[in-house]
């Protein structure tokens, strides 16, 4: 199947697009969860270009299994940050390690 040159162009602009969005997402989010799920949209714009790109078959599917696993880890660490601090914030996981260290001796 051949796919008019303008609407490939533009698929891979939007996968282009997903990908930074996603990027810049989990990186200047505080939330872990919203990590997460910018690594999710990151993930699925890269393989969305890959595609647009005509990769393999067997790349695209090695990659969806990697972002599937990524969700699953990321997922599984998120349950267990707010099982341990009581919230997903980046400022309660520092808060409660602060409050956890023991006080330095005064000189």
């Amino acid at each position: 199947m051949v796919i008019d040159p303008i609407v490939a162009r533009l698929l891979l602009a939007v996968a282009v697009a997903m990908l930074m969005l996603g990027a810049v997402t989990a990186w200047t989010s505080t939330n872990f969860i919203k990590r997460v799920a910018g690594l999710l949209v990151a993930s699925l714009g890269a393989l969305c270009s890959a595609a647009a790109l005509s990769a393999p078959a067997s790349l695209l599917v090695v990659g969806i299994a990697v972002a599937f696993a990524q969700l699953v880890i990321g997922v599984a660490l998120g349950v267990r940050l707010q099982e341990a601090y009581g919230g997903a914030e980046a400022a309660e996981f520092d808060a409660a390690d602060d409050a956890n260290e023991p006080a330095e001796p005064k000189a």
